[in-house]
């Protein structure tokens, strides 16, 4: 595509996207740390950079994209000794929870998924590497990279060292480092009985910087086309992995810089402490992933998003609106859609090759669905409804195949209808209307659903199947 344009994050303008390698794309996000069930926040960058991708593929290119597994971490050694299981199984229960997730959001698997635990000797090798250039030094069983060595730290935040020094408490304490910023690379273990892996330095763990430059060399070699995670990754984790990367290979890590914007909820941080930490199987209780996914798509990606839930039942009647749009449409064979000449796959991309406007370009999906309702001509009606269907689809919309929970089934329809059948046999019955009140009971035993008289007009109902 000729003219697409992304906002750089390291220039802090947007650009003129031209690959390394054209058509070929590499693109690398940072994953989940599996510690618990992931929470709307994931959602909001799974979902953002699983649309980014589509649309690249839509429009020709050959993209490459890998998303790792953060699983080792001291959160996850925490959460193992307070359940009392071995880390290794905490990320693998909670690596199963997230795909769990990623698959009702319609997401598609990246192409490569590196698990930090896998890519131990390939961290090995970086460290070597970087002490053997003078970039990095060992103090006992701990391995820390010189951000003196790094002669543009600072550049993806756009601060000066010493900014960054006054600025930043999550700085890791060693009074024996030879810089306050000097971050590890290897962690030394304390006590002999943490969990840990044997490397050239001793028993310890790798520091999370260094687990993504390594696993990004490992699979892409010294450069990439773009790096993205969500903002609050920008310092430190992002601008570390630039000075270690470049440090390494003399090269520039990753041309473009990207960040999703965070999640507020009900105009708060999102944080267990508040009491509004929602997970994305809570938010699925409530409505259907598309529309989920809806809900971070009509906000522009880099922007900050405020959860509600008036904000996701919205979500969920556009989804049903689109839907409707789609009663009676029949998959053809003949008269396929023109992508190359219809006039609002030209307006969608326009629309998105403006550093990915998702919310704009779900304007004309709704356009189309307004002429769909109005349209007279079956042919002309068919190809809009196809045009729907296409669109949708890149922004990873599945309108054909909706797959609302069946929580959200139950507790937002079935139940309420069940209940309301049952309160009106029941005033049926004080009535001593009794032919309303057998009818009633007839329609509940046709759909097996059994009811249970108890005192006081109270009751219990269960499907019978």
């Amino acid at each position: 595509m000729k003219n697409l344009f992304v906002f750089n994050n390291l220039t802090k303008n947007k650009e003129k996207f031209e690959p390394l390698n054209p058509p070929s794309i590499t693109i690398y996000t940072c994953g989940p740390t599996v510690y618990d069930h992931s929470h709307i926040g994931h959602a909001r960058s799974a979902i953002s950079w699983d649309f980014i991708v589509r649309f690249l593929r839509s429009t020709g290119y050959k993209v490459s994209w890998t998303r790792n597994i953060t699983d080792i971490d001291d959160k996850i050694i925490n959460k193992a000794k307070e359940v009392n299981l071995h880390p290794d199984k905490i990320a693998r229960i909670y690596t199963h929870s997230f795909h769990e997730d990623m698959l009702a959001l319609g997401v598609e698997w990246p192409d490569f998924e590196p698990h930090a635990t896998q890519y131990l000797s390939q961290m090995y090798d970086f460290i070597n590497e970087l002490i053997k250039k003078g970039k990095a030094y060992q103090i006992e069983s701990d391995v820390y990279f010189s951000v003196s060595a790094s002669k543009n730290y600072g550049q993806l935040k756009g601060q000066s060292v010493e900014e960054l020094e006054k600025g930043f408490e999550r700085i890791e304490p060693n009074p024996k480092k030879k810089h306050k910023l000097d971050f590890a690379l290897w962690k030394g273990i304390k006590d002999k009985n943490e969990y840990s892996f044997q490397s050239p330095w001793g028993k310890g763990r790798p520091g999370w910087h260094l687990e993504c430059s390594a696993m990004n060399y490992s699979i892409y070699g010294e450069s990439i086309d773009i790096h993205g995670g969500g903002d609050d990754l920008i310092f430190p984790h992002h601008e570390n992995e630039i000075a270690q990367s470049e440090s390494l290979t003399g090269k520039v890590f990753s041309k473009y810089w990207m960040h999703n914007g965070m999640i507020m909820v009900d105009g708060k941080k999102m944080a267990k402490s508040e009491g509004n930490f929602v997970t994305i199987k809570d938010a699925l209780r409530s409505v259907s992933g598309n529309a989920l996914r809806l809900f971070v798509l009509n906000t522009h990606y880099r922007m900050p998003l405020n959860y509600t839930n008036e904000g996701v039942f919205a979500a969920q009647n556009g989804i049903n609106r689109l839907q409707e749009a789609l009663d009676n449409y029949e998959a053809s064979n003949g008269n396929m859609l023109n992508i190359e000449t219809n006039e609002f796959v030209k307006e969608f991309n326009e629309s998105m090759a403006d550093d990915f406007n998702s919310s704009q370009a779900l304007s004309v999906l709704f356009k189309i669905t307004d002429l769909i309702n109005t349209e007279k001509n079956k042919k002309k009606k068919h190809e809009l409804q196809s045009t729907l269907i296409y669109l949708s689809g890149v922004l990873g919309l599945d309108l054909q195949n909706e797959n609302l929970s069946p929580n959200f089934i139950r507790k937002n329809i079935l139940d309420k209808l069940i209940d309301n059948l049952i309160s009106w046999r029941t005033e049926s019955r004080e009535k001593k209307d009794y032919a309303s009140s057998d009818k009633i009971r007839d329609i509940l035993n046709n759909c097996r659903i059994e009811v249970k008289d108890l005192p006081e007009n109270k009751y219990k109902w269960q499907i019978k199947l």
